[in-house]
């Protein structure tokens, strides 16, 4: 058993100091492990009667290390999230700063055997880069993913834990870095090979050799040619790290692949190299291939790692994002053509549950709301017109949740009665009719949904979950009496209440955002649950465009045509809707014995 970090055996702390064995109302159990950072022990909450680990950590008594701490704290403490190791509290005892989190019983993935098969390291690669990618959108980085820092807890769950190295950043493109030689030096003439006398495949290839220097492993390094010392563990630290760029969310890209090569390798590239030679075998040297190393690999999976460890951040996935949509493809089934004469473009109408098949150009998107409606109790998707708001929510979201996530999903859109359409959905889970309990929504809004949530809270949590989608919010103001807008936006916010058995999801345009939040209980839910969506980029829209129909088993008469599409989409206001349009007339009049679009198509 382990928990928030075990990377080593247990080390002292300040010197004649250790901590006692009860204080507060936690009472130290055992050690658990140590590392760089501090000295962890399971303990006991006496209060909440619940095991607990607690890290005290090394030397932090100046105001910069506390001050570290404290950043530690914070940026655990942002991130609510089943694959990251949560931080309950951040206290002292005799000026020595320690940490309460979350204990999860099972193994650090530095003890698990090596190689692993494919199959349950893709599984925890999609645990953990559903953590870090939790913990991107929310400015923190980890800056240092390994095997230590990272446990398969025994439910079979995989979580990111120690965020010792964490620094809060700022939000937006932090990750643009350039590569390939440090400061005032020059690469070598073949920088796509090792230098005489390293033979990295040959070293990756033996995991039983010792390691030639034990500091390639530790914390801290001071590295060649760089006058300031960085922070992260040697041989998972990216190629631009080793040259003092900041880090980003592609350097704990980078560090994520160097541990999901060493699980499927048996051991991590670099693994043998002394460290007066590693700065430059990880700036200038490719990293072999990993089924050259391994190959057994399924291609797929060994394509997502040797992308995750390029030495140029640029060649690397974008964002964890971006890589858990690829992973996520390449564990899923090929996908059936379906019916095929069935258009797969939906015209002016929105996608629906039945259509998440050919829903196409919004992975990403559907992953963050899906992310966030998991743990957040209310969130409202926001938008201008057009962006497709309700399809991703109806094609993308919804079906996720229900096949994946086990919940129940009701849908309400106001119109012109909220009243009746909110009790009509909510019906069968209370017990009442319809007008009876439109009659207590007129009543009493809060009452309604307090009962909701004690029938729903009162059911098996892992087979009775409920989500409440309200499709376009807007309706309350455009449509609704304004009574009645009211009483239903007073009901979301009291269904809106954190519970682990009930969210409310909600779609609204963004030039109604403002005088939304002005009706009953809905302003303070929805400044802290609003995902705003942006329109389709060029990627995204061509896989619109080109994905559904191959998913028919046709394909486009050029890549002009295509890119003609992408174009008018991209720079035309409301440009989504129109190229649906086109699209679903294009299909009905292509070759139908060729399956090929044709431009001129439209035209007859």
């Amino acid at each position: 058993m382990t928990a928030v970090n075990s990377s080593g055996a247990v080390a002292l702390l300040d010197p004649g100091w250790s901590p006692p064995q009860e204080f507060d109302e936690f009472r130290l159990v055992r050690p658990l492990g140590g590392g760089a950072m501090g000295q962890v022990y399971l303990a006991h909450d006496t209060l909440l009667d619940r095991p607990v680990a607690v890290k005290f950590v090394h030397g932090a008594i100046t105001p910069e290390t506390r001050a570290r701490v404290l950043d530690e704290a914070r940026a655990i403490a942002r991130l609510q999230h089943p694959n990251v190791v949560a931080i309950y509290r951040v206290a002292e005892i005799d000026g020595h700063p320690y940490l309460v989190s979350e204990y999860v019983p099972g193994r650090g993935l530095h003890e698990l055997t090596r190689p692993m098969p494919c199959r349950a390291v893709l599984d925890l690669a999609l645990d953990l880069t559903r953590g870090l990618a939790a913990a991107h959108r929310r400015g923190v980085l980890h800056r240092d993913v390994k095997p230590a820092n990272a446990i398969l807890a025994d439910d079979g769950c995989a979580k990111l834990l120690d965020f010792g190295l964490a620094t809060i950043v700022d939000r937006g493109p932090a990750d643009d870095t350039a590569a390939t030689r440090p400061p005032g030096g020059a690469a070598p003439a073949d920088p796509g090979r090792a230098p005489p006398g390293l033979d990295l495949a040959a070293l990756i290839s033996d995991p039983t050799r010792p390691m030639v220097a034990a500091s390639a492993t530790s914390d801290v390094v001071q590295a060649p040619g760089v006058a300031l010392q960085l922070i992260g563990t040697p041989i998972y630290m990216a190629p631009e790290l080793w040259r003092g760029e900041p880090a980003t969310q592609r350097s704990d890209l980078y560090s994520l692949g160097i541990l999901l090569y060493e699980l499927l390798a048996g051991t991590a590239p670099h693994r043998n190299v002394g460290l007066n030679q590693l700065a430059d075998a990880i700036q200038f040297y490719d990293i072999p291939r990993l089924r050259d190393v391994a190959p057994g690999v399924e291609p797929a999976l060994a394509a997502i790692v040797d992308r995750l460890v390029e030495r140029d951040p640029r060649a690397r996935f974008g964002s964890a994002d971006a890589l858990l949509v690829a992973l996520e493809d390449s564990a899923a089934p090929p996908a059936t053509a379906g019916d095929p004469e069935g258009n797969p473009y939906r015209g002016l109408a929105a996608f629906e549950p039945a259509h998440a098949a050919v829903f196409f150009g919004r992975r990403i998107e559907i992953r963050e709301v899906v992310d966030r409606a998991r743990i957040d109790p209310f969130v409202v998707v926001g938008g201008d017109s057009g962006t497709g708001k309700s399809s991703l929510c109806r094609a993308g979201v919804l079906p996720w949740l229900t096949e994946h996530g086990g919940w129940s999903c009701v849908e309400v859109v106001p119109g012109r009665q909220p009243v009746r359409a909110l009790a009509a959905a909510l019906a069968p889970w209370t017990g009442s009719d319809e007008a009876a309990l439109a009659d207590q929504l007129r009543d009493d809004p809060d009452a309604v949904a307090r009962a909701i949530r004690v029938r729903v809270g009162a059911r098996d949590p892992a087979s009775h979950r409920l989500l409440v989608f309200v499709d376009q919010l807007e309706e309350l103001l455009t449509l609704s009496p304004p009574r009645e807008a009211r009483l239903v936006a007073a009901a979301i916010a009291a269904l809106a209440v954190r519970s682990p058995s009930l969210r409310v999801l909600a779609t609204a345009r963004a030039d109604f955002l403002s005088r939304l939040a002005m009706l009953p209980g809905l302003g303070d839910e929805m400044a802290r649950g609003l995902y705003f969506l942006r329109p389709l980029g060029g990627d995204q829209i061509r896989e619109a465009i080109v994905r559904p129909a191959a998913a028919r088993g046709a394909t486009y008469e050029s890549e002009a045509l295509i890119e003609e599409l992408v174009a008018h989409a991209e720079n035309a206001p409301g440009g989504l809707p129109l190229l649906q349009f086109t699209l679903a007339e294009l299909w009905d009049a292509r070759d139908v014995p060729g399956r090929t679009i044709r431009a001129a198509s439209l035209a007859a």
